[in-house]
């Protein structure tokens, strides 16, 4: 959906702070608007929805005013294409928001279907369920204050919204289009029900994201994608106190580049934040975007190093399109080269077989150690000395040959591995060294 321009929005505004219960006045046109009590820009208000009632709001743009204190223990239902929060209003109860497809109203039809647009403008974390029931979406934009005359953020943060509680997407198609914006939860603060058809959109671009406070020990899944139905959630486990912000590009639209993309599965991830420990995390992706060479079975999470350079850790792959990888510690800045993420199948090319070891027992390279090579399905390992003869053989090579029992010198190696288990074997040969060091 295109943005917004404030020009368009503000002929629409009208200074909403509560409707009556069920329907005070029928609304059925732009600009409609009903207040009650004499509520004007700089003075604070109390609104209360009792347990047990019902209030709704037909109006085209519903405000929560500055300083107002909202108590909710009723229903709140809201009909209009325009909720805008001030950045100071206070939101809570035991009760629930419920927003609809604003053309659903009987009191304002007079336009087709639509998305209702919100501006939460970085303000306090609501602290009551919101049900989100408009199958046209939810956007997030930045609109013009409607005459409070309030400081608001900027950037990403101009239409942030924050909750503290759930925010349930309670229908199909009712997905939040984060349109460069920032949609936070506290930490107790959760999104329920979605799926591949209620989901977080981030429009290709990472302007904006879902951000995760943690409090102790918790999982969070960011049910995000960057187009409607196209599901690649993070769920991302802190063993301890953190903020985490996660988005979703394509390799096209995402800074880091990709060298073999025909390896990937052309979905980048943007994870960063600041725990107090290593996270475990989670992707998943739609096996539809796999490059041609990306096989499930040997592809694991990769963290670019820059160059153009990705890291890669064998992890776990407990399904299809899904990998995990545990004990990451993500990089505080956004802009960081760790801070992105993708999976990438291997190929022969991406292994690194040292040329020196040196097995002393200090616990550095005290092996020989093949990096990458767990990723593949398969390998034999024959190291021989300079006689020919052979001192080591291992099918599944652990890395944990030290050279026990042999003497220093040159070894030659000859290494067969297989990308899977119907591929053909790949042949490497080359010498290592082995040299033992004196202890410090």
């Amino acid at each position: 959906m295109k943005r917004m321009k404030k020009s368009l929005l503000r002929p629409f505004f009208a200074i909403l702070l509560l409707v009556a219960s069920f329907v005070s006045n029928a609304q059925t046109g732009a600009g409609s608007k009903s207040v009650e009590g004499a509520i004007v820009p700089g003075q604070r208000s109390t609104v209360n929805v009792a347990t047990g009632t019902v209030k709704q709001c037909f109006a085209e743009t519903t405000c929560f005013g500055p300083g107002s204190n909202w108590t909710i223990d009723g229903t709140l239902e809201i009909w209009s294409r325009y909720i805008w929060i001030a950045p100071t209003a206070n939101i809570s109860g035991k009760g629930k928001i419920v927003i609809y497809n604003p053309a659903s109203s009987p009191y304002y039809n007079d336009s087709g279907a639509q998305a209702t647009v919100i501006d939460g403008n970085n303000g306090n974390f609501i602290a009551l369920l919101m049900e989100h029931r408009n199958p046209e979406n939810m956007v997030l934009d930045d609109v013009s204050d409607p005459g409070f005359g309030t400081a608001n953020p900027v950037g990403a943060l101009s239409a942030t919204l924050r909750t503290n509680d759930i925010l349930d997407l309670s229908v199909d198609r009712a997905d939040i289009l984060l349109n460069g914006h920032n949609l936070e939860f506290g930490t107790d603060g959760k999104i329920m029900n979605y799926s591949k058809d209620r989901m977080v959109v981030t429009g290709n671009n990472i302007a904006g994201h879902v951000i995760k406070n943690y409090s102790g020990a918790n999982s969070f899944v960011f049910p995000l994608g960057i187009a409607e139905g196209d599901y690649t959630p993070a769920t991302l486990a802190s063993s301890s106190d953190a903020r985490l912000y996660v988005g979703v590009q394509n390799y096209r639209s995402a800074g880091p580049v990709v060298p073999k993309p025909q390896l990937g599965m052309d979905r980048i991830w943007h994870v960063y934040g600041a725990p107090q420990a290593g996270i475990d995390m989670t992707l998943q992706h739609n096996p539809n975007t796999n490059g041609q060479l990306f096989f499930d079975a040997n592809a694991a999470i990769a963290r670019y190093a820059g160059a153009n350079r990705w890291d890669y850790l064998k992890g776990t792959n407990p399904s299809i399109g899904v990998h995990a990888r545990n004990s990451i510690v993500p990089s505080a800045n956004g802009t960081a080269n760790g801070s992105y993420f993708t999976k990438l199948s291997v190929s022969g090319s991406d292994l690194f077989i040292p040329n020196v070891f040196t097995p002393n027992g200090d616990g550095n390279n005290d092996t020989f150690e093949i990096k990458g090579l767990e990723l593949f399905a398969e390998n034999e390992l024959v190291i021989v000395n300079r006689w020919g003869n052979e001192v080591y053989r291992a099918s599944s090579y652990r890395n944990n040959w030290s050279g026990e029992g042999l003497n220093e010198g040159t070894y030659y190696y000859l290494l067969r591995v297989k990308e899977t288990k119907s591929s053909d074997w790949q042949i490497f040969k080359g010498d290592v060294m082995m040299v033992r060091a004196f202890k410090k």
